[in-house]
């Protein structure tokens, strides 16, 4: 598995595992308005790192550089539990000394995926799709 920044030759691939994912994680909210064009479009300005393997993109993370903040960590289905959210995740870290997410407290899984790797809830909030948590990692926890 390699760890590369995005490139335009990869954005049908992510477009579709950034839909898929986001529709078959978020069950509790209404996905029926998702978009191919969404990846684009919540991307904009963030650095994209993305897992590929034999030329198939297994996943992506992106991050707004300004606060170091992880706005998407998104793995294809059929790579779950294989270890590239983390070899994501462990890119993202050793390129920046502190990191932050937002992690939606409905998402349990993922909320267990972050502490393993040492984030910590710094606060809880509520947005537009309900309550999330702050999740810091590094210098700011």
């Amino acid at each position: 598995m390699e760890i590369k920044d995005y490139s335009d030759d990869l954005l049908v691939a992510i477009s579709e595992l950034y839909l898929s994912s986001r529709v078959s994680t978020f069950s509790w909210l209404d996905t029926g308005d998702y978009e191919l064009s969404d990846f684009s479009r919540d991307t904009e300005g963030e650095r994209v790192l993305v897992a590929v393997e034999g030329g198939e993109v297994l996943g992506f993370i992106s991050i707004w550089e300004p606060e170091n903040f992880i706005h998407h960590l998104y793995v294809s289905n059929n790579h779950q539990r294989q270890n590239v959210g983390t070899r994501l995740l462990e890119k993202a870290k050793s390129s920046y000394r502190s990191l932050s997410l937002k992690c939606m407290v409905e998402n349990e899984r993922a909320i267990g995926f972050y502490e393993s790797k040492g984030f910590m809830k710094a606060q809880k909030g509520a947005d537009s799709l309900g309550d999330y948590y702050l999740m810091k990692f590094g210098a700011q926890t």
